[in-house]
């Protein structure tokens, strides 16, 4: 996963004219060491101007990689409200589209993705010139992919073909990398290349929260709900308040009969993350 996030200073916004230094506040210039309080310039920002936008942008950004989906799409619409065109570095559009995605706003996702992948081509620069684009190189180029094919699946055949290609042609061998790249083919239906992945993940970080969670889904998807749910136990011990966790958790239950839990999990992943459309899915659970 992408460790750090970065105020995204190429944003082209149509928000308002341009500020002038004078205009910033001094809580949104970094300090001596390049560092800066996201949320105190979104609080000392004014609303509307774009350097707020940028801070929310990155809010939006942080809660995206902690799994808040929900906080991430509230951040997303206020910093660039729906519908306004924006053209920004590839990391932005890869992030906005997933969280899009997961909300059920395909459309959206689908303009995200494929701007994306086109910035991936070079066919796009999100600065006017791609000398000054983001330099990408094989592990970034395989974060971006990993979040836009399951939307580009949905598109254009040829496109999906071809990022999907790509993808698979770039390596997986740390423990990051191979969760999501299973997170990835379980999303494609291959399940057994998935959870080959997830397994040699989890050799790796066996008592990571989010290995253990991805290898308890996948799991339920291969058709083998009961082996996943010790990883779901546990992976929910340490983030009780992940709504990830929860809804594997109760994915899993429904899938082993126990549907009194299992509807208590599942509205509890509801409750932490209402944007959710998969959440809203009715669980398909016989008690035995």
């Amino acid at each position: 996963m992408i460790a750090t996030v970065a105020l995204i200073l190429g944003l082209s916004l149509a928000l308002q004219s341009e500020q002038t230094p004078q205009d910033i506040p001094a809580v949104c210039r970094p300090d001596v060491a390049g560092q800066m309080n996201v949320q105190a310039c979104a609080d000392a920002a004014p609303k509307g101007s774009p350097v707020r936008a940028l801070a929310l942008i990155n809010l939006a950004s942080q809660a995206y990689l902690a799994g808040q989906y929900a906080k991430a799409l509230g951040f997303y619409d206020e910093a660039i409200p729906p519908g306004m065109a924006v053209t920004s570095d590839i990391v932005f559009h890869a992030f906005r589209g997933d969280t899009y995605f997961h909300a059920g706003r395909n459309e959206a996702a689908q303009e995200d993705a494929g701007l994306a992948w086109r910035m991936l081509k070079g066919e796009v620069s999100a600065s006017g010139d791609p000398a000054n684009d983001m330099p990408v190189d094989d592990q970034l180029r395989f974060e971006v992919l990993i979040r836009i094919l399951p939307i580009l699946k949905d598109g254009d055949p040829a496109t999906f073909a071809a990022a999907k290609a790509q993808v698979m042609s770039l390596s997986a061998t740390d423990g990051i990398a191979l969760t999501n790249r299973a997170g990835l083919l379980a999303k494609l239906g291959d399940y057994p290349a998935a959870v080959a992945d997830s397994s040699a993940a989890l050799a790796l970080s066996p008592d990571e929260a989010g290995v253990q969670n991805n290898h308890c889904f996948i799991l339920y998807q291969a058709g083998r709900a009961a082996e996943g749910l010790p990883y779901c136990e546990a992976a929910l011990a340490t983030l009780p308040q992940a709504a990830p966790i929860r809804h594997s958790y109760a994915r899993a239950l429904a899938a082993t009969g126990r549907c009194a839990e299992a509807e208590t999990q599942i509205a509890e992943a509801r409750r932490l993350d209402p944007s959710a459309v998969e959440y809203a899915k009715p669980l398909d659970c016989t008690a035995r």
